[in-house]
């Protein structure tokens, strides 16, 4: 019997670079924009294998594993399927062979949706768009397409190789997800995305690397053994759920361009270790995030108290919303002027500025390690059409996404049913 598992994009709104330092927290939201992994058992033969397919970009894999050594036997190798794959299996640690096939499907934010086709389910549940290149030659919108991929199929696999339901499994997953990603990345990173695609949206504050760094080193005769340790370990890190205000609504522009994030990560960590200056940056960002985060919160509380009242001073209120984001702004802009790294480069802050002139717009950012990825708005609800009609005219894609407050789900294969594989 076939299995789905599904998980959100992401966008870091505030915490950008921040999020890097156990010391600070940043706020992630989870986007409606979706990765698949519909996993079934195979035909088994003598030595495992699991076959993936990526019919929207006609890709295709055949890992085999022994042990925990995982190959391609087409050279088409993946390194976030062949660690997702070995992480798993590592930790699984099945006593036979075994087979199974995996077919991914992404939903249409991740990615420039350009020369494409829309390709719909039999029951018109799911809707896909197939491109005309494969992946690798697609721009990205920067919503953490990878961190996605590797949630799923690794949760896909846990749950096909231990027989455990996902209520079970999710901080397992959550853990062996962050070291095989941080594996294929060659270094332990934020884990802000992998976070988010399993818990959903969170304020979130990282783990120490050390948690990850032995295992990056480890050598398959040992590397089960420490899976299964650092897996069922308690973290020392923060997931705190958490949601937008009611009448806020996060709106994700593809700019349709893309961005180094591990040079611009590298220029920015040289700079810090260098110019003593630049604790003054992080400290003042530090404050505009904080701030952002209690005029949300502040939202919250006020709706509690009584929704007639809210909604009567909505436009009151949510200024101090907007006054955080113009902060967050600054300090990512005297990043950029400071670290030389393109955060926010002078394009994307022409375009931030027009946006933030829009009925409604309580202001933007260029979201997680900035560049040119996409821009990430904040829009009061009400007057969400008014922008719309505004906003034709800029030089962006809006993508049909919105918050997501539910991280990884196992959903109903039937919803996949017709679709081209």
């Amino acid at each position: 019997m076939a299995q789905v598992f599904s998980a959100p994009g992401k966008a870091l709104v505030a915490g950008g670079y921040l999020v890097l330092d156990p010391a600070y927290n940043a706020y992630v939201t989870a986007l409606s924009s979706r990765m698949h992994a519909v996993i079934e058992d195979s035909t088994v033969s003598d030595i495992s294998r699991v076959s993936i397919s990526s019919p929207q970009f006609g890709g295709k894999w055949e890992y085999l594993i022994e042990g925990c050594h995982v190959r391609e036997s087409q050279n088409q190798n993946n390194p976030f399927l062949a660690s997702a794959i070995r992480c798993a299996v590592a930790y699984a640690a099945p006593s036979a062979p075994f087979s199974a096939t995996i077919t991914l499907f992404s939903d249409p934010g991740y990615h420039t949706q350009e020369n494409t086709t829309r390709h719909t389910s039999d029951g018109c549940k799911k809707t896909f768009l197939y491109h005309t290149a494969p992946v690798e030659h697609v721009p990205k919108t920067g919503m953490g397409s990878s961190a996605g991929l590797v949630t799923v199929v690794t949760a896909a696999l846990l749950a096909r190789l231990t027989g455990r339901p996902l209520a079970e499994l999710r901080e397992v997953v959550h853990n062996v997800a962050q070291v095989a990603h941080c594996a294929a990345q060659g270094k332990v990173g934020s884990g802000f995305d992998v976070a988010a695609a399993v818990f959903g949206s969170i304020v979130y504050r990282r783990f120490p690397p050390s948690t990850i760094a032995p295992l990056l080193e480890a050598d398959d005769s040992v590397f089960p053994n420490l899976i299964r340790q650092c897996a069922d370990a308690t973290w020392n890190f923060d997931h705190i759920a958490c949601a937008l205000p009611a009448g806020i609504r996060l709106i994700m522009g593809d700019v349709n361009g893309g961005s180094e994030t591990p040079r611009l990560v590298a220029k920015v960590l040289s700079w810090r270790s260098s110019d003593a200056a630049s604790a003054g940056v992080y400290s003042s960002l530090d404050a505009a995030n904080n701030s952002f985060v209690a005029a949300l919160e502040h939202l919250h509380s006020q709706y509690r108290d009584g929704e007639k009242a809210y909604w009567e001073n909505f436009e009151r209120n949510v200024q101090p919303v907007a006054a955080a984001l113009g902060r967050i702004r600054a300090g990512l802009q005297q990043l950029t002027a400071s670290s030389g790294a393109e955060v926010e480069p002078r394009e994307q802050t022409v375009l931030l500025d027009q946006c933030t002139e829009l009925p409604g717009c309580l202001g933007g950012v260029v979201p997680g390690a900035g560049g040119y990825d996409a821009v990430c708005l904040l829009v009061e609800e009400q007057k969400l059409q008014e922008f719309s009609e505004a906003a034709k005219s800029l030089p962006v894609t809006w993508l049909d996404l919105a918050e997501e407050a539910e991280g990884l789900t196992e959903g109903n294969p039937a919803d996949y049913a017709g679709l081209p594989r």
